[in-house]
């Protein structure tokens, strides 16, 4: 039975349930890394034009320099890149290579599919992985005292994996929940439900931690403790509702 202090507050629980970008690593540098990615990739299968168009469907503010290369300066937090699964975005992108090409459905399916899959391979983690305060030290301190642990994220199992491996933490891991392996999303309490089931952990037993509104209102509504992670004023008065406990910064959980 693990205590520990989240702020002010102290809470106990069995096993933390972590989200990953924005909370782990550097949510913004990590879009603009992986839209430049993306935009590198679909400059080899439609115009610059029609990229950078694509690029704004996606939220992003992004040009192309004098030699090419594609440039982006902003990504919207509420935008199909941030917060769409990638099972969502290669939807998105098939949708809007049909609309440009008019070819059929399946062929744009796999070419969206095919090109997500290349951009991953080219996307440079350490370039996009920068870690929030307070990471690595939780990290190791979990690791310390061999306290359980695992990640539940919209994004994909293979860059959650090779995330963690780049800062020497995978090994601690003992499981990633992706939207794949349940039918509802956040903030449906279906990840923490699941994690439950597969853990025999009860879910008033587990601590998930958040940089977002829908990590915490997924622990509310699954009967688990909540702790959201923000220094944004709207964000952290949109989770003060669902959370036992908002922090600024991973630093502030102290086990």
């Amino acid at each position: 039975m693990p205590i520990f202090t989240a702020g002010s507050i102290k809470l106990d629980a069995d096993l933390f349930v972590f989200d990953k970008d924005g909370l782990m690593f550097d949510s913004e540098q990590f879009w603009i890394e992986m839209i430049n990615a993306r935009c590198r990739e679909l400059l080899s299968m439609i115009s610059p034009d029609e990229t950078l168009r694509w690029a704004s469907l996606m939220g992003a503010d992004t040009v192309l320099t004098a030699d090419g290369e594609p440039r982006t300066t902003f990504v919207d937090p509420l935008g199909v890149c941030a917060v769409a699964s990638p099972l969502e975005e290669s939807t998105i992108t098939a949708g809007y290579l049909v609309a440009l090409r008019g070819c059929p459905w399946h062929e744009a399916r796999a070419a969206a599919v095919s090109f997500l899959e290349r951009s991953n391979l080219i996307l440079d983690l350490k370039k996009a992985l920068k870690p929030q305060p307070g990471f690595i030290g939780l990290m190791r301190r979990l690791a310390e005292l061999k306290l359980p642990y695992g990640i539940a994220t919209s994004d994909n199992f293979e860059r959650t994996r090779d995330s963690m491996v780049l800062y020497g933490f995978w090994e601690d891991v003992r499981f990633v929940v992706t939207p794949e392996e349940v039918k509802n999303g956040k903030p449906a309490p279906d990840m923490l439900l699941y994690i439950s089931e597969k853990t025999g952990v009860p879910p008033e037993r587990i601590a998930m931690v958040g940089d977002s509104y829908v990590d915490v209102k997924m622990a509310s509504n699954a009967g688990s403790i909540g702790i959201g992670v923000s220094t944004d004023p709207e964000m952290r008065k949109k989770m003060k509702p669902y959370a036992s406990a908002v922090l600024d910064s991973l630093a502030e959980i102290v086990i």
